[in-house]
């Protein structure tokens, strides 16, 4: 489709389709604000489903994509990269959040965020898992080890659900505004229509970062892991910010464990797609970034644990062992 765009151009739209991305999901993170509260979801539960569904978009358009064309290559390591870089980010929100006493894990150490990050290690344990499985056992149209991941998302939810219920998650005051003055029926059409925008361009991404990847010789795993998984957690930085200044920090916490717990579902995506799972088809590399992930997320959830009482320069000292961890892990790419 862009094959015959120059590689200037290619970056060019690349960066353009990122930036629509980001306007887009700005405008998302007020109308998903104002659905909770209309039709009583929940904040972090509604949140989580919501948001998990829409910002998500940009990465089942990559998987459809390369599943497809036959090359999950770029679409395993935007999943798996995906979640790397979007854990990593609660680093970025701790440092927005600096006028806060506290690091953002202290101020939202609670029993939802602490499930949600180990349903998340659960999850990603049952991706390498999956990967060690022999072709031939999961040769099926719909294949067991997806189910699994399936089941725990699920269980995930109902545990997010039965937080809220028993009022274990601190919930901000509603704001009946949201700065949006839609009816229902309005606020459902735009959010259609943003989802709509956010997969097209998802495509896009898709579609130009293959040629750049290819242009500069750079592996599809490592691309997809680093420069697309980036410019991919758009959606999750502009509602994080958001959710930051309206001071909405356990929503935001539900939003990037429950966004990440999410992308594996993928795969059962893929595996629909392959008529096979391609768990099994997963690299040294995909392995790498399944564990870095999980890494990351320990680093968080211990740090919400421990609950740190002091920032240094800005920042938790979990934050600062994560986006170490996440930069070291990152480099450590290049030598497998």
């Amino acid at each position: 489709m862009l094959e015959g765009f120059n590689i200037s151009t290619q970056i060019i739209i690349f960066l353009l389709s990122g930036s629509i991305i980001w306007y887009f999901s700005h405008k998302l993170s007020h109308i998903v604000d104002f659905l909770n509260d209309e039709f009583k979801l929940g904040a972090a539960f509604g949140g989580t489903i919501l948001l998990s569904l829409v910002v998500n978009l940009p990465e089942v358009a990559i998987v459809i994509k390369g599943t497809l064309q036959g090359d999950t290559s770029l679409a395993i390591g935007n999943i798996l990269g995906g979640i790397a870089i979007q854990t990593v980010l609660l680093g970025f929100f701790d440092f927005m959040t600096r006028k806060e006493a506290h690091p953002i894990t202290t101020i939202t150490s609670n029993t939802n965020a602490i499930s949600q990050g180990i349903f998340l290690v659960l999850i990603l344990s049952l991706v390498i898992l999956g990967s060690q499985l022999d072709q031939m056992h999961v040769n099926l149209r719909i294949s067991p080890i997806e189910i699994l991941i399936v089941i725990a998302w699920v269980l995930s939810l109902l545990t997010l659900k039965r937080c809220e219920a028993g009022n274990l998650i601190p919930m901000p005051e509603i704001n009946p505004e949201h700065g949006i003055k839609y009816s229902r029926k309005k606020a459902i059409f735009y959010m259609m229509l943003i989802s709509i925008i956010i997969l097209f361009f998802g495509y896009i991404l898709a579609e130009t970062s293959e040629q750049i990847a290819t242009h500069y010789q750079v592996s599809g795993v490592v691309f997809g892991a680093t420069i697309l998984s980036l410019v991919t957690a758009l959606p999750e930085i502009s509602g994080g910010l958001a959710f930051i200044k309206t001071k909405k920090y356990n929503i935001l916490v539900s939003d990037i464990f429950g966004g990440n717990s999410f992308l594996p579902l993928l795969f059962l995506l893929a595996n629909i797609l392959n008529s096979a799972s391609i768990l099994p088809e997963a690299r040294k590399t995909d392995l790498y970034l399944t564990a870095l992930s999980m890494i990351l997320t320990l680093t968080f959830v211990l740090g919400m644990v421990i609950k740190f009482p002091k920032r240094y320069f800005g920042i938790g000292l979990d934050s600062w062992i994560a986006i170490v961890i996440y930069i070291t892990g990152v480099f450590g790419l290049y030598f497998i």
